[in-house]
């Protein structure tokens, strides 16, 4: 698990619920199509067009209607028929104003749908991209898996989507196993390991969550393991999840085992009304879904899974105490030979002639600042704070970096040398630290 792996997981009002009537259809009436997406810190992100302008989704298995985010009022999208609800959110028992919108288009690829309805969220203060460090607008579940069938090459990182009435896939490599649905929502029943004890748990499959496992400790059978710390869990509508962080013995999933599993239990308040099913023990995410091949088909209620190259990757977990999250931009100045042709330049790049041989280049790159440091972690002894924005670790320019390789970097090895500068107010200052295993 990623600690900056982002958490997207909320839940509407059981009498709110989003469809697009006519369904999802592949064009020409095709009996597949592929689509090709972007796999950020555990998370599937698709390009989609809604209403004719280009955005960014979320695929989340773990909500039942589909939600724009993130939408600013110079925005030229046009949404149809909106009407002001409310949503409540997870991380808190606070009302979201949001409003619901009908008829609206999506396309992905070569498929479409005519009539979406979704929710559209229009709070500043509700963003999940910084802390994925890409801009994601949306989110879409339900409405999407209930038409395909759906398979998902997470290693190769692309979808193929079925007609579910001429699917035809030959299954004899994978494991088949049932899912029952509440809501909308896909459960699939687990056994996990905690302490030498074997629990059989209920799950939501819930590929919008970055972690491996979620529990709730309410079961008397599900307990926090001695060896655990608090920790910052995830994003949700209302505010920062937290809990505990541990490990388990083992997570199988029919005839699956996945050993040594990190795991998340959070915090009672943080999931406030999350139970509506009374049977749910918890989630699994993207961080064991990952590790197979996977084809959803709602029609039959059925997952088949199917070990990918990842599926004996360690389970890692972040080691620095800090997350970190996008602020932004940053002017860099830089020099380039005159002789670069017109068609090699970049949208973000301002050119200004400085002599026969060079030009002077300013680009945007990205910015990322801490948000939080985790109490008496090496991060946090070496006296790193809140709000110090990066500079540079180990020597290289933070802008170099992707925010997901900043991250990997910070769960890679126990022992590591981390060498970080951040400006704090009108200061640069070094602090160095070694990372450190907890579990």
């Amino acid at each position: 698990m990623l600690k900056n792996s982002l958490l997207i997981l909320f839940f509407l009002s059981s009498v709110i619920s989003g469809y697009c009537q006519e369904g999802f259809l592949i064009d020409k009436n095709r009996r597949s199509t592929k689509v090709k997406f972007e796999l950020v810190n555990n998370l599937i992100i698709l390009p989609v067009e809604l209403n004719g302008v280009e955005l960014s989704f979320l695929l989340d298995t773990g909500v039942n209607t589909s939600v724009l985010l993130n939408i600013e009022e110079g925005d030229s999208l046009e949404l149809k028929n909106a009407e002001k609800i409310n949503l409540r959110g997870l991380g808190g028992e606070e009302l979201i104003e949001a409003y619901r919108s009908v008829d609206n288009e999506l396309r992905l690829g070569k498929v479409s749908c005519k009539d979406l309805t979704l929710f559209l969220i229009y709070d500043a203060d509700v963003n999940f991209s910084p802390r994925l460090g890409i801009p994601v607008h949306g989110i879409i579940g339900y409405d999407f898996f209930k038409d395909f069938v759906v398979e998902i090459n997470y290693s190769r990182k692309f979808l193929r989507l079925h007609d579910p009435d001429r699917f035809s896939k030959k299954l004899s490599r994978y494991n088949e196993m049932t899912i029952r649905f509440f809501q909308n929502k896909p459960y699939i029943r687990a056994n996990v390991e905690i302490e030498g004890k074997v629990v059989p748990v209920t799950l939501l499959i819930d590929n919008g969550l970055g972690d491996a496992v979620w529990l709730f400790n309410e079961n008397a059978d599900i307990k926090v393991p001695e060896n655990s710390f608090d920790d910052f869990l995830g994003l949700g509508l209302l505010g920062d999840v937290t809990g505990k962080r541990s490990r388990i013995g083992y997570l199988e999933l029919g005839d699956h085992r996945l050993r040594d599993v990190t795991a998340a239990f959070p915090d009672s308040v943080s999931v406030q009304g999350l139970k509506l099913f009374a049977e749910r023990n918890g989630s699994i995410g993207g961080e064991v879904l990952k590790r197979f091949n996977v084809i959803f088909d709602y029609d039959h209620q059925k997952i088949y899974l199917r070990k990918n190259r990842f599926f004996n990757d360690p389970f890692n977990y972040d080691m620095s105490g800090i997350t970190l999250e996008h602020s932004g931009f940053m002017i860099v100045e830089s020099y380039v030979n005159v002789s670069r042709p017109e068609s090699a330049r970049d949208d973000n790049e301002i050119i200004f002639e400085t002599g026969l041989q060079t030009r002077k280049k300013f680009e945007l790159k990205p910015a990322f600042k801490i948000v939080s440091v985790r109490k008496d972690s090496p991060a946090y002894e070496a006296g790193l704070q809140a709000g110090d924005e990066l500079v540079k670790i180990n020597g290289r320019d933070v802008f170099r970096y992707d925010l997901e390789d900043i991250v990997s970097l910070f769960a890679s090895e126990e022992g590591k040398l981390i060498r970080l500068e951040v400006n704090r107010g009108i200061s640069n200052l070094k602090f160095e630290f070694r990372l450190k295993k907890v579990l």
